[in-house]
């Protein structure tokens, strides 16, 4: 699994969104991405606001899975 979010002295993440751009929007532990025992993919929205798969929002709390060259926005 892969974590994303913004890295705190506390906090280690494996992506650290706050490299990105404004920190204050994302939350520390965002999403989390997991591979499937069946090879699929799946990302879970861990933060407050939603995050974007191919242009449809993921709200906090949900999971999507995840296509070949889908585009995740943070």
């Amino acid at each position: 699994q892969i974590t994303l979010g913004r890295a705190t002295k506390d906090n280690q993440i494996d992506v650290d969104l706050a490299l990105e751009g404004p920190a204050w929007k994302i939350s520390r532990k965002q999403g989390v991405i997991k591979l499937k025992n069946n090879g699929e993919f799946f990302i879970a929205n861990e933060g407050r606001r939603p995050i974007y798969i191919d242009g449809r929002p993921v709200l906090g709390g949900n999971k999507w899975k995840l296509n070949n060259n889908s585009v995740v926005e943070v």
